[in-house]
């Protein structure tokens, strides 16, 4: 975590970068996210999207697992799965806030205020080859388009860039919402006389 750290800090020194950066949080579990980035022409066109402005990192944690729990003989309990974190994650883990990485790939939008980071979690889709670019060029696009709209002198004041991505990020989930509803709606007058 301190190489990440030093990595953050060098790309937060350069004029023109805002002091808002993504990483990319997968697995081995998710070949396809996997596959995408080491795709030197899909990376390039991901790096033509963001450009110097946004700087998006990749980071690769161990794999966690799921375990039943064991009763000692002669007790009962709840049969439900229970994940087991790495200890490799725990860094990173404690770094970001997150609960665990059971719900991994994601794009985690963040920012560092007073050694504290605020993040922002966007899911990835890992399903195939073409839907993993598709999801990781879509929130990328987001992102960029969030920041597009901050003026140049603001790129440096962290807790701004956050809230306006926050709030960027709020709207579209309200619309996405809405569109559900008139969709359900639609179907729901349809099946009517």
């Amino acid at each position: 975590m301190d190489s990440f750290n030093s990595l953050v800090e060098e790309y937060r020194s350069r004029d023109g970068v805002a002091d808002f950066f993504g990483v990319i949080l997968y697995t081995d579990e998710h070949p396809n996210i996997k596959k995408v980035l080491r795709d030197d022409d899909y990376w390039l066109s991901l790096h033509e999207l963001t450009g110097d402005r946004f700087c998006v990192f990749s980071v690769r944690p161990r794999r966690g697992h799921y375990e039943w729990p064991s009763f000692p003989k002669g007790t009962m309990g709840m049969m439900v799965k229970i994940w087991k974190e790495p200890a490799e994650n725990k860094k990173l883990i404690e770094a970001f806030e997150l609960k665990d990485t059971a719900k991994l790939p994601i794009l985690l939008l963040f920012t560092q205020v007073d050694n504290k980071y605020l993040k922002i979690e966007l899911k990835l889709d890992d399903s195939t080859q073409e839907c993993a670019f598709t999801s990781l060029r879509e929130q990328l696009r987001f992102s960029c388009d969030s920041l597009a709209q901050v003026r140049e002198e603001n790129l440096k004041n962290p807790e701004g860039l956050f809230a306006a991505m926050s709030m960027h990020k709020n709207q579209r989930d309200q619309w996405s919402l809405l569109k559900k509803g008139v969709d359900i709606y639609a179907y729901i007058r349809a099946l009517l006389p």
